[in-house]
């Protein structure tokens, strides 16, 4: 399947959209089981009732039907959601979140939410993932030393976070694009190397949203909690060799006691601590990678004081950075 037809694909009224369109309504509230959360009805799903359609992937995609409204529901999946074309809103703990054409939203498990009704040209592409396939092994092609990566997938991979959601103004990636189309091209139409495909096509997808993540835009990603959270740790990843709580702070227009304490919340170290690591994983990348001298990592890294970042390193690596270089290689 080419770009082409797979926009055709899309973009052809299903049966049921045909009905919908005809004003035929389908109670999905008989068909699933429902809870009451805060005074309403809400209906859940489970994976489990709809793994079957996955032929073995550790995800599933779905078009989400047109011309009709949906209930209330809650399911015990990651989603991911991609606006393929137009737009639409969906209320999340009754909060309306527009999303426009090319944005993302990556959201976890446990969120009553709903979307409205979406026309003729809004193609919204749901992928469910099945929180036991989500692992950081899963993740293997994405990096995993980057403070902003571990956020993200932490907050999907952990379960003890169950009311997170990421809305990423991802409009404007041409390669976020690229990938999904051919993502959805192999799931419709797959290879005879459909798993290892769509597993590399999906990490490159979740890279490409870390990589969407600039402090610099007038809209960064949309987090229910913490707004501010992964600019900020963008922030630190790139100016960790010289930035400060009160620079960052102010770089958002936040008090410094404010954002020292919306990291520790949502990430669990402290704002130094999340330079600290920052720094000392550069160092370890140059000693692999390079002949410098350690005085010269120190104080490209950021540490003017030698025997500090010798006794910060030894207590991270229970061993010297000399020792390190020569073990590892």
């Amino acid at each position: 399947m080419n770009p082409e037809q797979l926009d055709q694909k899309l973009r052809t009224i299903t049966k049921h959209e045909a009905l919908y369109r005809c004003g035929m309504r389908r109670s999905l509230l008989k068909e699933f089981p429902v809870c009451c959360m805060d005074g309403k009805e809400v209906m859940q799903f489970s994976y489990a009732a709809i793994s079957e359609e996955n032929n073995g992937a550790p995800f599933l995609v779905k078009k989400h039907s047109r011309f009709r409204s949906y209930p209330l529901h809650v399911h015990d999946w990651v989603e991911l959601s991609y606006m393929y074309s137009g737009s639409c809103v969906q209320d999340i703990n009754d909060t309306e979140y527009e999303m426009k054409q090319g944005q993302l939203m990556l959201m976890s498990p446990g969120i009553v939410h709903t979307i409205n009704k979406l026309g003729t040209d809004d193609i919204l592409i749901q992928i469910a993932l099945g929180q036991n396939n989500l692992t950081h092994g899963f993740f293997n092609r994405i990096s995993s030393t980057g403070i902003v990566s571990n956020f993200l997938l932490n907050a999907f991979t952990s379960n003890n976070r169950l009311d997170d959601f990421f809305l990423f103004s991802s409009e404007s990636s041409r390669r976020l694009r690229l990938f999904i189309t051919e993502f959805l091209c192999e799931w419709y139409e797959p290879s005879p190397a459909s798993y290892d495909m769509l597993n590399s096509l999906f990490s490159l997808i979740i890279s490409e949203l870390i990589n969407t993540l600039n402090v610099t835009s007038d809209h960064p990603a949309t987090h229910n909690k913490g707004t501010y959270v992964m600019p900020a740790l963008r922030y630190i990843e790139n100016n960790y060799k010289t930035c400060d709580l009160q620079s960052a702070a102010q770089q958002f227009n936040l008090h410094p006691n404010y954002l020292s304490a919306m990291l520790k919340k949502y990430t669990g170290s402290t704002f130094n601590e999340l330079v600290q690591h920052e720094k000392l994983t550069a160092a370890e990348k140059l000693l692999l990678n390079s002949d410098m001298s350690v005085t010269d990592i120190a104080s490209f890294v950021g540490y003017q004081n030698v025997s500090y970042f010798y006794r910060i390193f030894k207590r991270k690596n229970n061993c010297m950075p000399n020792e390190y270089r020569k073990r590892s290689r």
